[in-house]
């Protein structure tokens, strides 16, 4: 039992009133887990409040595309657990011990009767419960799953929503890209322009991104993405997608950092130009996966691989590793590409080729 003075030290406690405070002490019980003990699991009927007093635990749920992503660690003086009280709901994410934990239980039925005597407590609850499924729905989303959770507050401080209309261009091709996009509802279609044909080369929907390689390579936009149905997203800034999204996601490798007796062995190489650049010339047992067809070849890969993407240069093998370390692959980029490569290449035709836009 611990005492009503002990709790009102709490901050998560402190407005609580005396006699919520005192009934909360009568049925409060301690409870102890063992580091990597699941202490609740995602879409299991929630029947307690925890309130933790020593330990640190991890809080993940299960992304759009099977990863888990972390949502938080939470230490000392936070609570968990009450959003599935409130809304009488499954549980939205799995909490499991990282250490050690000490935490302080409340069975369903003993906090229901504590929120009723506390309007004050109830309302700090259902705020709370709001701001966490805002932060879990964002969270969810394919570009974010595995990014931190201090620089997801960061994302969503900067963050801003738009929203376009059927038919309507989000992005046009040959313009200066300055923005990367998520898709929060609706449909996208990804159209290229060649001469006078206009192509689309992919739709995507709900919790996708997309406007990165614009960003990442510093070049003009190589495509047009248009709105197929009324279509929001997420819109983040050049600035501040390259200091919180795409330093979480983009690794160099130097080529000195490569062993050319064992590389083959070491690493899955992935060349991510066109077809024509690969065959003139390229790392010796490389794979070709151009970077437009990269995401939708990303389910072939193994985790358990290290992969290098590289291009003639730096640009679309950085963009290659950022897509696949964002889907929680071990990928880096050769910095300085086939050009500052050292190692065996193959070589096709000795003319030139001058890739497009």
């Amino acid at each position: 039992m611990i005492s009503a003075e002990k709790l009102r030290e709490y901050k998560y406690f402190s407005s609580l009133s005396n006699n919520a405070l005192e009934l909360l002490s009568d049925r409060i019980k301690v409870t102890r887990f063992d580091a990597g003990s699941v202490i609740v699991e995602e879409n299991t009927v929630g029947d307690s409040f925890y309130f933790v007093d020593q330990g640190e635990l991890e809080v993940t749920t299960r992304g759009r595309s099977g990863v888990d992503a972390k949502l938080a660690v939470i230490g000392k003086g936070q609570g968990f657990g009450e959003m599935a009280l409130l809304t009488c709901s499954v549980r939205s994410s799995s909490v499991t011990a990282k250490t050690d934990a000490i935490l302080y239980e409340l069975p369903k039925a003993d906090f229901e009767d504590v929120v009723l005597q506390d309007a004050a407590f109830k309302n700090m609850l259902l705020k709370r419960a709001a701001d966490l499924t805002h932060y879990s729905k964002i969270k969810t989303l394919q570009p974010f799953q595995l990014l931190e959770p201090d620089k997801m507050y960061a994302v969503m401080e900067k963050m801003e929503e738009r929203n376009y209309t059927a038919g309507e261009d989000i992005i046009r091709q040959g313009e200066k890209g300055d923005t990367y996009y998520i898709i929060k509802s609706g449909f996208v279609a990804i159209l290229k322009k060649s001469g006078d044909d206009i192509k689309q080369i992919a739709e995507i929907g709900e919790g996708e991104g997309f406007g990165e390689e614009a960003l990442i390579r510093d070049d003009p936009r190589n495509a047009t993405c248009q709105a197929i149905s009324d279509t929001t997203v997420y819109a983040l800034h050049k600035k501040d997608f390259n200091a919180i999204v795409k330093s979480a996601f983009l690794e160099n490798i130097f080529p000195e950092e490569i062993s050319i007796e064992t590389y083959l062995e070491d690493y899955k190489i992935i060349d991510a130009r066109i077809p024509g650049e690969y065959e003139e010339e390229h790392i010796e047992g490389a794979e070709n996966i151009p970077v437009e067809v990269l995401r939708d070849r990303c389910l072939e890969f193994d985790k358990s691989t290290e992969y290098v993407t590289y291009c003639l240069n730096d640009s679309r093998g950085m963009v290659a590793a950022f897509l696949l370390k964002n889907r929680g692959f071990n990928a880096k980029c050769l910095r300085g590409g086939v050009s500052g490569w050292e190692g065996p290449l193959s070589t096709g035709s000795d003319g030139v080729h001058m890739p497009g836009a």
